[in-house]
């Protein structure tokens, strides 16, 4: 079964309105304007008698746009949608059972005119591990 967290996200992401959502780096020179998700290395792990495993994942969500105030708008908008939406799988690959997110903030290390704002994301999620 395929892990779909991050197409989950995206959905939401489209779903509210916000535009140019991709899960892996965009080529700028196609894409200069993206909101990109991505899952960080995965935490420790924590695997109970029945073949469950719980584990922390790290997400970040990057805007970047040619507006301070569109990059900041879709951030701001990111982070509300992963804080109050849910997140469930939609093919059963996981359960979330928490979600925390940090507040957005402006990222000044774009040097070709655009805009970044950021945040990251905790999402603890628990699966069945029958590996």
């Amino acid at each position: 079964m395929r892990f779909d967290l991050l197409d989950v996200v995206r959905e939401r992401l489209k779903e509210a309105g916000i535009a140019d959502v991709v899960t892996t780096l965009p080529d700028s020179s196609k894409h200069p304007e993206a909101v990109v998700v991505s899952l960080g290395v995965a935490s420790r792990q924590t695997r109970y008698h029945d073949g469950e495993v719980a584990t922390p994942l790290r997400l970040t969500v990057i805007a970047k746009r040619r507006s301070e105030l569109d990059a900041m708008g879709d951030a701001m908008e990111a982070e509300r949608i992963l804080r109050t939406r849910p997140l469930d799988s939609r093919n059963g690959s996981y359960r979330v059972a928490s979600v925390e997110t940090a507040f957005p903030r402006p990222i000044p290390w774009d040097e070709s005119g655009f805009f970044v704002w950021a945040f990251d994301a905790t999402i603890n999620i628990t699966r069945k591990d029958f590996g």
